[in-house]
């Protein structure tokens, strides 16, 4: 292995074997930080110059032990091929320089180096040729050189004023008995998405014997491209990152255009980061449509650069469920009512049969698997009732279809042959049924039957007899105490249970073995007197392979909650339907307030809180801006689907909106991801904001307006003028636009201003009303800088818009104020009534609004900040000021003056900030990535320093802090903030930030400080680490960071067992280790202890159980 310095040195490294690496690693602590070292040998060389590109080279077949280190060079505008050399038995002491061979001018700044298979070849690639040498070794190497033409204009002209350039090969994975000997084909990739194949030959001339167009990526490529074998005969899958958008994967058939099967998320760069709030100001009006939008306090982020790349992503967190196929309409199907729907499999397994049950009648609908087919209404199965109401269908392990309703029994088989069966009731009426096959492929049957003297349950099982399908009914029907709501019948440790939910509020349960009659087993009665059940699922787990299997049963209530029969967990404000996954055992699919969640069995959960919800985002590969519409009924496909389906699968999601009918692809992941999306834009996006008046996304962007002008005619000569103008939108955030319509709606959600200054660009937008004490204004304020930021001649202006909308939701503009200034207008908030406070230069500048007829803004209050501010906030009568380079500032207004109150250090380059008011608190982030909180206080302090509280080192600066208020399920803990920060940065990160109170910190603290010991945590420790005390310690700001990935790895690497094994261990005997540890584990343990007492409010027993739940309650996304 080789790493190469920016100049003048290469560390080569030879490594160990993998078989004595591997014997190594499974000795008793082989993987320890201390003991395990891959590296054998290292050696530094000394190279003149700048070291551009560096390669292995392929040794020829004969010298198989020779190692060919190729590095390209460049000194004093000249450019070296450098070789290093040696034999990979010896010692690396051995290793032999040669001498430079200098690269013709157009050769000097190669963009590849690409070593090809055969005889230390390789080829370097410029912006317009490509050149092959060969026979490096004999001291002179040959060139062969072949023009690179870009054949494919930029897709993106105006993105800058050079071509694009390569910016990434790939070589085919490809079987051996597929590789020619003495040919290389290699894929080669531009920084547009335009990827070339290319066959270079080993002994042809030219040696490039092919050389032409693969596709087009529509993506934007960066160093990201990559190809995977997938063992195919003839064709290729491409796999490409988006540099500025999403990336994906391409399938490559020889002479057919690309084919897209999967997309590669990315929403860099992330410029800001707005939400919908969940609290309104007072005194804003709102449109009655805004209301739905403000209730789930959604995460907008601008994203992405460029006219085919730029968007504003909605950031979601969740379970995909990736849609199939296009929409299929079901014509007037919602007209009729759905009560429920399910899905079965065709008897000549050509589709799937959906069952919808109406009111009245049910209707049979024929979904062909081929994408060209339309569905068929299929109401003409004489073996089934389809003029009244369902109760339950689905298919069985035997092959059955079984239909249940409100006055019979009915099953068919999937195989010719065998004779159906029919039961129909008199002077009586089914209200409820389900069934199951058990492990002895019988399916069992249980309905409840109301009579003249009440609700029955009764009970039985279906089978095969004589080339027909048989029910045999089991036990004396039994008598119920109340009207049944719900039944649901089970498969329990080789037993069968039912459980029937009742109009009383109760849960009645009963058992029986397989062919014997039911027994009573328990009676659960709900608090709540509306918690009636309506649907039943059961869910299991098994904790370790050496575990018993837990069982835990969800019953969806009509009081907005699923109950487990061990905790209930509010979701929305409506009923809960709850069904059971087809696919997965250890997780439940729920149903409210017309959305999908996912309830599953954690792998390593608590006994007290041993499930986790997560929402379903319905995802179109084809459409980012896909947004799912109100659910109104959903159903699962059963796993016994057949396999094969273009369209269906096993747990194949039937998503009913409308008369309009989705499949998808429900993901199979355990952990909630990220599911973003995307509301594309024709430019580069840089601010956002949203209105709760206009119930739109305000966005500021650049739009690149390319001049192409002719100089000779020719396709090649010609030049381009580039124009860059600022622009303003309004999107409509539940918007489902389609990326190819973009071009014809921009003139309804976009508006330009006409009066643009050359050089003008938008910093900021924000909302304002502004009152005259008789009628409140609303209006939109953008700062602008026009001309470059570091120029002492560059000046800003404030723009005062007032915007209305139309009946169809169009926004117009009006422009009524525009301020010009002698410096940048940095940023701007609202303060007070009818005042704007912003940064000019380096000024802080108030101004308050005079509403008459020429509105204009008053006499202004000016201090001085010494530097550019970067985010103002204002908290009551308190003006936050974060700046580039005196820190934090907090002014108040005195006597027409702004007095300063208080700063954070200064010298810190802040990016933004956010206030706490409840609790006296302000973050503030900066560009070393660090995040501090200083204490606000109330009145002007003498020293003018605000108390440092806390400080945390990140991985990289966050540029907004955004307060989001989490789902209502998890707002049940006293010991849990309602809202969380989030944090972004511009690389994509997101970090969620929790403040914790001092009982809740120290507890924290504790567990990570022995966390960080523990080798199963943290293999490679810090190390200082054990010259910090366990115990924690608030004397040094910089050490209050809670890491929340120790405390995850922490619950994925043991949980309960391994914070026990942490606790109990016995300290180092070592005299040096009493400054950092306990006396002894009791001490450790007692101290625990101590903590959990003083956090929980004393907590006598479980105490391990209890701070790991809260723990990971924690770390639960709260988006």
């Amino acid at each position: 292995m080789a790493v190469g310095a920016y100049e003048n040195r290469v560390i080569i490294y030879a490594l160990k074997g993998m078989e004595r690496l591997r014997s190594e690693v499974q000795e008793p602590g082989g993987l320890n930080a201390a003991k395990f070292m891959p590296i054998l040998e290292e050696k530094h060389t000394e190279v003149d110059g700048f070291i551009l590109k560096m390669e292995f080279l392929h040794p020829s077949q004969a010298d198989e032990h020779h190692v060919i280190l190729l590095l390209v060079v460049s000194k004093e505008q000249k450019t070296r091929l450098v070789r290093i050399e040696w034999d990979c038995r010896s010692s690396l002491s051995e290793i032999d320089q040669k001498p430079g061979q200098v690269l013709p001018h157009p050769e000097r700044l190669p963009l590849l180096l690409i070593p090809l298979t055969y005889g230390t070849a390789f080829a370097l690639v410029c912006e317009d040729q490509i050149v092959v040498y060969k026979d490096i070794l004999t001291g002179h190497a040959r060139g062969q050189l072949c023009l690179l033409e870009h054949y494919e204009p930029p897709e993106e002209p105006g993105s800058s004023k050079r071509p694009p350039i390569w910016t990434q090969w790939a070589r085919p994975m490809r079987p051996v008995e597929r590789r020619h000997p003495n040919m290389d084909n290699i894929y080669l990739c531009r920084e547009d998405g335009v990827v070339r194949y290319i066959d270079i030959r080993k002994d042809s001339d030219p040696m490039i014997s092919s050389n032409y167009k693969a596709g087009m990526l529509n993506a934007n490529v960066g160093s990201a491209f990559a190809t995977l074998d997938l063992g195919d005969e003839s064709n290729d899958l491409l796999v490409a990152a988006g540099e500025m958008g999403d990336g994906g994967m391409w399938y490559f058939k020889p002479r057919e255009p690309l084919d897209l099967v999967g997309t590669i998320r990315n929403w860099t760069p992330l410029k800001d980061l707005t939400n919908t709030r969940t609290t309104l100001p007072a005194g804003i009006p709102i449109n009655n449509e805004a209301t739905t939008l403000t209730k789930t306090g959604r995460l907008f982020a601008c994203s992405g650069r460029g006219p085919r790349y730029g968007a504003i992503v909605e950031i979601r967190i969740g379970v995909e469920a990736v849609r199939l196929g296009p929409t299929i309409d079901l014509g007037d199907l919602a007209e009729k009512g759905v009560d429920n729907m399910w899905a079965l499999s065709d008897r000549s397994n050509i589709g799937i049969y959906l069952m919808v049950a109406h009111p009245t009648h049910t209707e049979m609908i024929l979904l062909p698997s081929a994408n060209d087919e339309d569905p068929q209404v299929s109401n003409d199965i004489e073996e089934l009732d389809l003029d009244v109401k369902t109760i339950a269908a689905g298919s069985t392990a035997e092959g059955f279809i079984i239909q249940v309703t409100q006055f019979s029994i009915n099953a068919i088989a999937q195989e010719h042959g065998i004779l159906p069966f029919t039961s129909k009731l008199t002077n009586a009426t089914i209200t409820a049924a389900c069934f199951l096959t058990i492990p002895t492929r019988t399916t069992v049957l249980l309905t409840v039957v109301q009579k003249d003297d009440g609700f029955y349950l009764h009970h039985g099982h279906f089978g095969s007899q004589n080339g027909q399908i048989a029910f045999a009914e089991l036990g004396e029907p039994i008598l119920l105490r109340s009207e049944a709501s719900a039944v649901s019948v089970q498969w329990v440790d080789d037993r069968i249970i039912a459980f029937v939910g009742t109009l009383a509020g109760t849960v009645q349960s009963y058992t029986a073995d397989p062919g014997s009659s039911f027994a009573p087993y328990f009676e659960y009665s709900f608090e709540d007197e509306c918690a009636i059940c309506d649907s039943f699922a059961m869910i299991t787990t098994e904790l370790n392979p050496n575990a018993e299997t837990n069982h835990l049963l969800i019953c969806g209530l009509r009081n907005d909650e699923p109950l487990t029969l061990c905790d209930k967990l509010e979701i929305g404000t409506t009923s809960i339907a709850v069904l059971a996954d087809a696919t997965r055992s250890s997780r439940a699919i729920l149903a409210c307030e017309q959305n999908l969640y996912t309830l599953e069995h954690l792998r390593n959960p608590s006994p007290k809180n041993p499930i986790a919800i997560t929402k379903i985002w319905l995802t179109d590969p084809s459409k980012p801006a896909f947004r799912q519409r109100p659910l109104d009924c959903f159903t699962q496909a059963s796993s016994r689907v057949p396999q094969g389906y273009s369209k269906f699968g096993a747990g194949s999601l039937f998503y009913l909106a409308g008369n309009s009918l989705l499949l998808a692809d429900l993901s199979s992941s355990h952990d909630p991801e990220m599911v973003p999306r995307r509301l594309p834009l024709t430019g580069t996006p840089t601010r956002t904001t949203y209105s709760e008046r206009l119930d739109k996304l305000i966005v500021i962007y650049t739009i690149i307006i390319v001049n192409v002008i002719s100089q000779t005619g020719s396709r090649r000569d010609r030049s381009q003028r580039r124009l860059l103008k600022p622009a303003l939108a309004f999107i409509d955030p539940n918007s489902d636009i389609p990326r190819a319509e973009m071009d014809e709606v921009d003139d309804l959600n976009v508006l330009q201003a006409t009066d643009i200054k050359a050089g003008e660009r938008y910093l900021g937008v924000m909302e304002w009303f502004p009152t005259d004490g008789n009628r409140q204004y609303h209006m939109l304020v953008i700062n602008t800088i026009i001309g470059q930021a570091a120029s002492e001649d560059a000046t800003g202006r404030l723009l005062l818009f007032a915007p209305s909308m139309s009946g169809d939701g169009e926004v117009t503009v009006d422009l009524k104020k525009s301020v010009d200034r002698d410096d940048p207008i940095w940023c701007a908030a609202s303060y007070g009534s009818s005042s704007l406070i912003y940064a000019c230069g380096d000024e802080l500048v108030l101004q308050p609004l005079n509403m008459g007829a020429r509105c204009r803004l008053d006499t202004e209050v000016t201090v001085t900040l010494h530097c550019p501010a970067t985010h103002i906030s204002v908290d009551e009568t308190l003006i936050h000021v974060s700046t580039k380079g005196s820190g934090h500032h907090i002014f108040h207004v005195e006597n027409d003056m702004l007095v300063p109150v208080c700063a954070g250090a200064s010298g810190r380059s802040d990016l933004h900030h956010l206030t706490i008011p409840e609790q006296s608190l302000v973050i503030t982030s900066d560009r070393e990535c660090s995040v501090a909180g200083l204490w606000q206080p109330p009145q002007p302090q003498l020293n003018r320093t605000a108390p440092l509280v806390f400080e945390a080192s990140l991985s990289c600066s966050i540029t907004r802090f955004c307060k989001i208020t989490r789902p209502v399920w998890q707002r049940k803990s006293p010991h849990l903030q309602p809202q969380a920060i989030i944090g972004s940065s511009e690389d994509g990160r997101l970090y969620q930030l929790t403040l914790l109170n001092e009982p809740a910190w120290r507890l924290l603290a504790f567990i990570q400080n022995m966390a960080m010991r523990d080798s199963k945590i943290c293999p490679y420790p810090h190390p200082l680490i054990n010259e910090k005390h366990i115990e924690p310690s608030t004397a040094e700001k910089q050490n209050m960071h809670i890491n929340g990935d120790v405390l995850t790895r922490l619950l994925e690497r043991g949980g309960a067992s391994l914070l026990e094994e942490m606790l109990q261990k016995e300290p180092d005997p070592d005299p040096d280790n009493k400054s950092s540890d306990f006396a002894t584990a009791r001490d450790r343990v007692e101290r625990f202890k101590e903590l959990v007492t003083e956090f929980f409010d004393g907590l006598a027993a479980g105490a391990i159980e209890t701070t790991l739940e809260w723990i990971q309650s924690l770390l639960l996304p709260a988006n």
